[in-house]
């Protein structure tokens, strides 16, 4: 038991090792994927290594035979088959034995070396560490394997280093180990694991944590004083702006954004105030009392796409966690087309004024709200045929919407509907005056287009060709109201998000449509994680409103608009588009193409028979001369031996017949004893050699040519024996020269 068990030190070493490179590399190596075939030809070249290292003489020879038989069989094949690259193609067929050897060659010497042990251990881990960093993908499987192999070689360590007595060969303690580690590693990948990778949510978590517990001891300002939101406003007075007409810039990290549920959004506008009046160049919030507009505007939105036949291609849901971090105010950041959810209401204590919703106290650092609300596919084309004409809202089609929806809402009646259209006109169509210039940009942009919809959406275009920047000059004074200001901004063209805003939202009310400007956030979201909202994140865009379908927002600020597009169901796994074959103006008369017989081809089935065949003929026609040059070198070999050497040579081979013949020597038994014991069993001649070779042992005789020739007698005696108690089994050993 302990040799041949100390000979699996290396394959427990390095079968797992080759397999997890194979992991890595399959593809370079020519693979699809790391096939079972492909495991087991690994598997048997690391046993058919350690097999080598426990023959002898003319068994390694055939081994190494089998070894070049087997590798070259595929590429003579490859020299007779007409597809270009076969042995590129194949190049598995040779670098997976060589993947085995190598790995098989390093657990050689972490048996024999400390050093090689360390390294090894070093360098899977290294290896673990660079794939965690480049974030280059594995699988379960590989990631365990490295790890069975990092685990093997810390035992091995542990047993040389452990002082201990009985068995002390370290590579039969591995040998027993194994099986455990093997236990160990079925077990683990077993247990269900995750698709996606470990997140360290608990440790990104106590990070931040810490962070907000330093910046709320650092800030010692508590929630008083004016609104903070206030500060990032970008409006055109010093009491709108930070400094002046320019918008200076710092990085505070006013919010944590964390997705909760809802689609894989990339981006997300995040409202704060809604302002319905522009007093000279400042946008105030002038309605205070609560007319229930974000419930009206989620119902009336709702059900204008409820009757769809994909709503999704129009609205996508999105759900948010907002914390409030170097940050307090009383208004609530919320999604597009949103409304609270009765329970935030409750506990909350908000209350509306016109469509801003307002805490009864001021939030802070470390507060926190989860909040949903409906994104619009605004730049999808399936939106504009939707507004090109959309359907009125009937009171069937109104009390058609989910029960949950209207209730969530608050029931409201259709009977109010037009009361609610009624006074969005009265509140956000204020008249606008359009110069000359404003009048021409308008007609440019729209051309011919009647489609109200239709027409913003060219304006928007329009406007967003214009320059960007924080610093656009001071305003002149003489502009002094939106229609001086519409003039002096398409002169300059150049500005901010608040001069973006207002310009569109002055020319929807041109339009005859009620429009609103809102401020707050556009935040891009990130896949995974938290995303901070800074104070370079803060924007101002348009709302207008659309009967039959509610507010849309309209954002002409330059690069702030494409995150309103998704792909719609209808172009989801949709198959390349392929143009209808016109017919011929000419009718033809069809001509029938001679028929090509291919070539039999032989199946992959029947290759691997051939193969098969092949093998088995060339390993007999390349064992026959190897053993008859095996044997007339291990006769001559004999003829020159000593006289000394002959006889320990002749007591072998009859030791190894008497083994064949089941009657080995016992270990406590003596020659003498053992004699006997064969005496009634065999044949006089095939054991009085015992008595002579006894006799030589002891010094007793002076002539030992006379016990080699006892011995050889005693060697045919034993072999006549052997042929007649079992002759296939002596043709075969003799075939193999096991006799000898």
């Amino acid at each position: 038991m302990k040799r041949p068990a100390s000979f699996l030190y290396e394959p427990i070493l390095a079968v797992p090792a080759a397999i997890a490179v194979l992991c890595v590399i399959y593809r370079e190596i020519g693979l699809s994927r790391p096939t079972p075939a492909a495991v087991l030809y690994i598997i048997v070249t690391c046993l058919a290594c350690a097999f080598f290292r426990a023959l002898h003489g003319r068994d390694r020879l055939l081994l190494l035979g089998a070894a070049g038989i087997i590798l070259l069989l595929p590429a003579l094949y490859g020299l007779r088959d007409i597809s270009a690259g076969y042995h590129f193609e194949h190049r598995y067929l040779w670098l997976l034995p060589l993947l085995g050897v190598g790995c098989d060659l390093c657990a050689v010497l972490c048996r024999r070396f400390r050093a090689a042990r360390y390294l090894s251990a070093a360098g899977i881990i290294a290896l673990l560490v660079v794939f965690l960093v480049r974030r280059i993908p594995l699988s379960q499987l590989c990631v365990m394997l490295f790890l069975a192999v990092l685990l093997l070689l810390l035992a091995d360590e542990t047993q040389r280093l452990w002082r201990k007595s009985g068995h002390t060969d370290h590579a039969l303690h591995l040998t027993f180990i194994a099986p455990f580690v093997a236990i160990w590693f079925a077990l683990t990948l077993l247990f269900p694991a995750s698709e996606k990778p470990y997140d360290w949510n608990l440790f990104r978590n106590l990070l931040i944590r810490m962070e907000d517990f330093a910046i709320s001891i650092s800030q010692m300002r508590g929630r008083s004083g004016p609104d903070d939101f206030d500060s990032y406003k970008a409006g055109f007075s010093d009491q709108q702006a930070s400094v002046g007409n320019d918008i200076s810039e710092d990085n505070k990290s006013l919010l944590r954004i964390e997705r909760t549920a809802g689609s894989p959004a990339t981006s997300a506008y995040l409202a704060g105030q809604y302002c319905d009046t522009m007093d000279g160049l400042t946008w105030r919030s002038t309605v205070t009392d609560d007319t229930s507009e974000c419930e009206w505007d989620y119902l009336e939105t709702l059900c204008a796409f409820n009757r769809t036949a994909h709503s999704t291609d129009y609205l996508q849901y999105l759900e948010l966690r907002v914390t409030y971090r170097e940050f307090s105010s009383r208004y609530l950041i919320t999604p597009q087309k949103t409304i609270p959810d009765p329970s935030l209401r409750s506990v909350e204590s908000l209350y509306a004024e016109g469509r801003n919703l307002l805490f009864s106290t001021k939030k802070g650092m470390n507060d926190s709200f989860v909040i949903g609300g409906y994104r619009m596919n605004l730049l999808h084309e399936v939106f504009l045929d939707f507004m090109e004409n959309p359907q009125p809202i009937t009171e069937e089609k109104w009390n058609s919407l989910p029960e949950s929806y209207r209730n969530l809402a608050g029931n409201l009646p259709y009977s109010g509907l037009a009361e609610y259209r009624s006074r969005m006109a009265e509140l956000y169509l204020q008249p606008v005056t359009l110069s000359d210039a404003a009048r021409e940009f308008v007609a440019e942009a729209t051309g011919d287009s009647d489609n109200p919809f239709e027409r913003l959406m060219l304006i928007e275009q329009a406007l967003s060709g214009f320059t960007y920047t924080t610093k656009p000059g001071q305003i002149p004074d003489t502009v002094t109201d939106g229609s001086s200001f519409l003039t002096y901004f398409l002169e300059t063209r150049r500005g901010y998000c608040t001069h973006f805003a207002t310009a569109m939202t002055l020319f929807a009310r041109a339009e005859g449509l009620p429009a609103r400007l809102v401020y707050g956030f556009h935040v891009p979201l990130a896949p995974n994680g938290s995303t901070y909202v800074t104070s370079e994140t803060s924007h101002a865009w348009c709302e207008v409103y659309f009967e039959n379908v509610g507010w849309i927002p309209f954002d002409a600020t330059p690069g702030h608009s494409e995150g309103s597009f998704w792909s719609v169901y209808s172009e989801r796994d949709k198959t390349p588009w392929e143009p209808t074959p016109q017919p011929s103006p000419v009718p033809t008369k069809p001509v029938k193409e001679p028929e090509i017989k291919e070539a039999p081809t032989r199946t992959s089935g029947l290759r691997i028979l051939l193969f098969a065949l092949l093998g088995v003929v060339a390993l007999i026609l390349f064992a026959i001369p190897v053993l008859l040059i095996d044997r007339l070198l291990v006769n001559r070999r004999f003829r020159r031996m000593t006289t000394a050497e002959q006889i320990t040579v002749l007591y072998r081979r009859n030791q190894r017949l008497l083994t064949y013949l089941e009657l080995p020597c016992g270990e406590d038994e003596t020659l003498t004893e053992y004699r006997e014991r064969l005496r009634p069993l065999l044949p006089d001649d095939a054991v009085q050699w015992l008595s002579s070779y006894e006799t030589y042992l002891y010094g007793r005789t002076a002539a030992p040519e006379k016990t080699v020739a006892a011995m050889q007698q005693g060697n045919d005696a034993l072999t006549e024996t052997f042929k007649e108690m079992s002759p296939r089994r002596y043709r075969f050993y003799r075939m193999i020269n096991r006799l000898l």
